[in-house]
């Protein structure tokens, strides 16, 4: 038996859950302890096909006005036999961007061809200062393919408002390698 309800039993029901589904938004905030918003923001770039000029960068992501307080990246790019990377992976507040320091993951790696590394992504005063964007850099002299499965994963779980305007600018990359 199929049974119809009224607008008055539709609007009662509404106003019986809305402040259920906002308290626990509510709680859930507030479990967090901090100052940020958690979002999940997550994008998948495929590489394959693109080439990344000799001291060139790719911008992949920008969070102005906002900056990323905790947030992922991973990266399927070519590697040596070493399981090193000529490219860098840069964090920052444009136009302040540094080399992130990746970790190989060993077990999905094939040294020579293909690595993946991944690195955690958190602005803090004391260490990493403010991160607003993430670029994918070629400090060499010579431009790079990529070829099949190369990828970049970038997840931002919170962000919090706070970037300084005074250090926004254009993406030169003048103080990025090092």
């Amino acid at each position: 038996m199929i049974r119809r309800y009224g607008l008055p039993s539709l609007l009662a029901l509404v106003a019986i859950l809305t402040p259920i589904v906002f308290s626990s938004a509510t709680q859930f905030s507030n479990a967090q302890g901090s100052e940020g918003t958690v979002v999940r923001d997550s994008q998948a770039l495929l590489l394959e096909g693109k080439t990344l000029p000799a001291g060139d960068y790719i911008h992949l992501y920008d969070a102005t006005p906002y900056m990323i307080k905790v947030g992922h990246v991973a990266v399927k790019l070519p590697c040596d036999s070493k399981s090193e990377t000529s490219l860098k992976l840069l964090v920052g507040q444009a136009p302040n961007l540094k080399p992130a320091n990746l970790e190989l993951v060993k077990e999905l790696s094939k040294p020579g061809t293909m690595c993946i590394y991944h690195v955690d992504v958190e602005s803090t005063k004391q260490v990493n200062g403010t991160i607003t964007d993430i670029a994918l850099q070629n400090p060499t002299n010579k431009e790079v393919k990529f070829g099949p499965t190369a990828t970049i994963v970038i997840g931002v779980d919170e962000i919090m408002p706070g970037a300084e305007a005074e250090s926004m600018g254009n993406m030169s990359m003048g103080n990025s390698t090092g």
